[in-house]
């Protein structure tokens, strides 16, 4: 069928697709959401480079993950051109509701924005903690860290804003001015899992080998690197269950479980992220303490 979005025609296939067996979850119904939750998934998209997971015969099918724009996408889907390795990449760039709903027929259930915007390639307006717990640790443990970490940032006198992984761990949005290097923001992060983890070191770690872990939260630094991506705010995971990677209000946090969010949960009237939007925090008082090399 021929479907008309903001004034673009989009040929939309294969509606009664399944793309989870249980519950069922068609094609249609990712597409329904995709259109549904653009208001609020758009502004964390615009700008930014997008990397795409696509699952075209559902979750059980095979899978890939897509950077380059391709050839027979609409003639009316922006990108932004990068050079890395020798090669050019032609990203996506997922500015309206008619680019959300084309990714979506394609079979596309993640996305992954930059966290810079194609205004400032180099130097991101966004830094993440990324808490991911290691069994036997779970959500109990990654909410006791979630909060220190807040603690920290407020004792620094930066906002923070959380969001679930849509899957077992939870994420940490950071705003910043636009001026930091991916390495120095990915630097601030591993000075805080340092901190957290020397004074915590039965309950979080900022330790890279799995092995090494032993049942404790790891405080991951490395999304924050050049070529590094995080789930969007609102994305579909292609996890067991269609859970949803939510936003949320700090006071929230001891009421809430990674799979409360699914597909089929209601839509947030307000984005708990807008206030984080266009907020220019600096972190130059923090620089000093931790070695760039």
């Amino acid at each position: 069928m021929i479907s008309e979005v903001d004034g673009k025609l989009i040929k939309l296939t294969n509606l009664d697709k399944p793309m989870w067996q249980e519950p069922l979850v068609t094609k249609g119904d990712l597409i329904h959401y995709y259109y549904q939750v653009a208001p609020l998934l758009i502004p964390h998209l615009k700008n930014r480079p997008l990397t795409v997971t696509r699952y075209p015969d559902g979750i059980d099918g095979a899978h890939f993950y897509q950077k380059q724009c391709p050839p027979h996408a609409p003639p009316w889907i922006k990108t932004y051109s990068s050079s890395a390795k020798d090669k050019v990449v032609d990203y996506i760039l997922a500015n309206d509701r008619a680019t959300l709903v084309w990714l979506a027929n394609q079979g596309t259930i993640e996305l992954h924005p930059w966290l810079s915007t194609v205004d400032s390639p180099d130097y991101p307006d966004l830094i993440v903690v990324d808490l991911d717990p290691d069994p036997p640790a779970g959500w109990p443990q990654v909410i006791e860290v979630a909060r220190l970490v807040k603690g920290l940032l407020d004792e620094m006198g930066l906002a923070s804003f959380p969001k679930t992984s849509g899957a077992t761990g939870l994420h940490v949005y950071i705003p910043v001015a636009p001026r930091y290097s991916y390495r120095v923001t990915s630097r601030f992060v591993g000075f805080l899992g340092k901190l957290i983890a020397a004074h915590h070191p039965q309950l979080a770690t900022n330790e890279r080998l799995i092995k090494r872990r032993r049942g404790r939260v790891y405080i991951d630094h490395l999304q924050n690197l050049p070529g590094k991506t995080i789930v969007a705010p609102y994305s579909l995971r292609p996890r067991s269950w269609p859970t949803i990677s939510m936003p949320f209000p700090w006071e929230d946090l001891n009421q809430i479980a990674p799979k409360d969010f699914t597909i089929n949960s209601p839509i947030p009237e307000r984005d708990p992220l807008a206030d984080m939007l266009g907020l220019d925090q600096d972190i130059d008082g923090f620089v000093p303490l931790f070695k760039e090399d």
